[in-house]
């Protein structure tokens, strides 16, 4: 996977209650790098069962994923999971009605592909912290926090506020509707904690006591056996947690096993267009236009032979004709003249003179062609109604002491 993390550490511990109503998974010490969700969840109800409603919580979420293992912790993903637990609630309910106060808080940690997904309900806090550094908090669905950023009351006045523990959203079924709280983590770095606990922990754990221990040199089993020393013997209500590590943030498998491999082969493929001799290649070309006009050496010079008969013929003609004798009873053929008009019965020599005269120098009269090209006084001439012809244009979107976990109107 893209995201990988060092071994979770799970913890859950009974505090100075009489029961532990908290539930976290998987079960401490389970825990392995391999696991990509973390939930911890802090029971509310005291004789209403706190701890089967968180109980509930955990193992429906639990099986819902088992049943569509996923590795993107989307909104649409996580809704779905929380509804398969509404159900588990219905089904619990429909058996024993007298469970129907009971209701648990939840924070949810995904480790995805490329991004952290954190969801929550209630009081219980998810923390991301980089080199001592609060990147990420929840914000508590709690009176006091109301109470806090409205500006009714300091910070100070919160931390011994005596309505602190009621919360404003649980877990309960269907008959008592609530939204999960979903953030998408994108900004997530190697060495990144992120660290969830139910509102035990708090109690004697500050937030600038949590980053110093986190940043310290020490190791991680260390660093949350400092964070437990704060709460043995001094937190009256259960405390449970994980601390979860950021091994390595690197691409999507997707990207590994597909885009990696097709950039290699174009390199290599690069490399044998550019770097492999031409005369290796298998090229089919034409030959050359050189030796194309080899081809038509022999009918060149078949011209050429052609030409000098023919040349040597006509002139060698006259020679023939000349050197050939005249019969003696032949008379020479008329010469023609130009222009000379044909006669059957032979003139008389001075009449013959005067025709031939006459026809060269007098011509017939040639026929005049017929035109229809208007003449340029007949386009400028106006017609009868005025108007010249040469003129004329055409034209996008807890009852058992103060302290106790409350939920108004549960």
């Amino acid at each position: 996977m893209a995201i990988t993390i060092h071994p979770p550490l799970g913890f859950t511990f009974q505090g100075q209650r009489e029961n532990n109503e908290d539930s976290i998974y998987p079960p401490a010490g389970e825990a392995t790098a391999q696991h990509r969700f973390f939930i911890v969840c802090d029971g509310v109800g005291g004789a209403q069962k706190g701890e089967l409603a968180s109980h509930i919580a955990v193992t429906g979420f639990a099986d819902y994923f088992t049943k569509h293992p996923s590795s993107v912790y989307s909104e649409t993903v996580i809704k779905a999971a929380f509804a398969h637990v509404l159900e588990q609630f219905d089904a619990m309910l429909q058996q024993q009605h007298l469970l129907r106060g009971m209701a648990t808080t939840l924070t949810f940690v995904g480790v995805g592909e490329k991004d952290v997904t954190a969801a929550h309900i209630g009081d219980s806090r998810i923390y991301q912290i980089r080199q001592g550094t609060i990147v990420f908090k929840s914000e508590d669905h709690s009176k006091v926090n109301y109470l806090l950023k409205t500006g009714l009351i300091t910070e100070q006045q919160a931390k011994n506020h005596p309505e602190r523990n009621v919360i404003t959203r649980a877990i309960q079924g269907s008959h008592k509707e609530t939204d999960i709280e979903i953030n998408q983590l994108t900004d997530v770095q190697p060495g990144d904690y992120f660290f969830q606990c139910t509102d035990g922990v708090l109690e004697n754990l500050t937030d600038e006591a949590l980053c110093q221990i986190l940043d310290s040199e020490q190791n991680d089993a260390k660093k949350l056996q400092l964070i437990l020393n704060l709460c043995e013997g001094n937190t009256r209500d259960n405390y449970s947690g994980y601390l979860v590590q950021i091994a390595e943030v690197g691409e999507p498998l997707i990207a590994k096993e597909w885009v990696e491999p097709i950039q290699v082969m174009a390199s290599n493929e690069m490399e044998s267009t550019f770097d492999v001799p031409v005369e290796n290649k298998l090229v089919v070309e034409t030959p050359p236009s050189a030796k194309l006009g080899q081809g038509f050496w022999y009918l060149g010079v078949s011209v050429l032979l052609i030409g000098l008969a023919f040349g040597a013929y006509w002139f060698l003609k006259p020679q023939k004709i000349a050197q050939k004798p005249t019969p003696v009873n032949s008379k020479p053929p008329p010469e023609k003249k130009a222009d000379t008009v044909p006669i059957t019965q032979k003139p008389d020599p001075e009449i013959k003179k005067a025709t031939v005269a006459s026809v060269n120098s007098k011509r017939l009269p040639s026929k005049p062609k017929k035109t229809e090209i208007a003449s340029a006084d007949s386009l400028s001439k106006p017609d009868q109604n005025g108007v010249t012809a040469n003129t004329l244009s055409f034209s996008k979107k807890k009852n058992q002491d103060t302290l106790q976990k409350k939920i108004p109107g549960g």
